[in-house]
């Protein structure tokens, strides 16, 4: 019972986007526009 507690799981954290408003993880470039602190950052592929 002693260590118990590293083995606790913790919810990944998100919040939306301020280009598109999907939700992604902060820090991180998103995977819906690719927009990342208000510039492009990464290319995404449309689907087709």
């Amino acid at each position: 019972m002693r260590r118990a507690n590293h083995d606790k799981v913790t919810p990944v954290q998100v919040v939306a986007c301020a280009n598109c408003g999907e939700a992604m993880r902060p820090h991180r470039a998103c995977g819906a526009c690719g927009h990342y602190n208000g510039r492009k950052a990464v290319a995404v592929k449309t689907p087709a």
